[in-house]
């Protein structure tokens, strides 16, 4: 299936096997995505908040389909707004195995692409929980993923899938992050690759740019990240 995504970023081109050709929005308790940004990302798409991440949503104007998590984290405000507008929630002890993130995803309709954004930021520990979490929710779900705010993006890509990517900002870098042992593709860029092995041991495939119109990445097999960092905080 080919799936079109318009991000203030730009605009995707997807190809992969997901069932669905429509994105959900879930906001989660990482770095909070700038208002506006956020506005423009989830208009028009059902939204899922884990813990801290019903915040921007409220912020933004819009009302959550599910709130998840133990709520340790969420300002108390949001919580009784949340009550009194009957926002369905699922909450748990904070003494608990799995993160909020995890939660969020073992109890998100199935099938549903997934655009989702308060991940960035903060600790590794952190980040490194909500990238695999979700590695393992496109492995189980057969769906595209694509973790973003107005500062960073990465879309993830298995075996048999590629992308286009038409910029509408200016960005930083591109980098494609090895997950697993890969063999991938990439071109429009200043330093093009083509079946071109990528190792975790050794993810050189950092910093290029953008130097096309359109950028192409093609993902052979393994399991691979195609990250963007925008020039500044805000886009341009």
């Amino acid at each position: 299936m080919e799936l079109n995504l318009t991000l203030p970023q730009g605009n995707f081109i997807l190809k992969n096997s997901a069932e669905k050709d429509d994105f959900v929005i879930a906001a989660a308790g990482g770095r909070k995505p700038e208002l506006l940004w956020f506005k423009k990302a989830a208009c028009g798409k059902k939204i899922y908040c884990a813990d801290r991440g019903i915040e921007i949503c409220f912020d933004a104007g819009f009302k959550p389909e599910l709130l998840c998590g133990d709520a340790d984290s969420t300002a108390p405000a949001y919580l009784k707004k949340a009550k009194d507008e009957k926002i369905k929630a699922l909450l748990f002890n904070p003494a608990k195995d799995d993160t909020d993130l995890q939660l969020l995803l073992n109890n998100l309709p199935l099938k549903n692409n997934l655009l989702i954004t308060g991940i960035w930021g903060g600790r590794f520990d952190h980040l490194y929980s909500n990238v695999f979490s979700l590695c393992s929710y496109k492995k189980r779900t057969n769906t595209a993923v694509i973790m973003a705010d107005e500062q960073e993006l990465m879309v993830l890509l298995a075996a048999g899938e590629s992308l286009e990517f038409t910029a509408g900002a200016d960005f930083k870098a591109l980098s494609l992050i090895p997950l697993e042992n890969s063999c991938v593709s990439l071109s429009g860029t200043r330093w093009s690759l083509k079946k071109a092995e990528l190792l975790t041991s050794y993810p050189y495939a950092i910093s290029n740019e953008i130097t096309s119109e359109v950028v192409k990445m093609s993902c052979h097999s393994g399991f691979a990240g195609f990250y963007l960092k925008t020039a500044g905080k805000e886009l341009l």
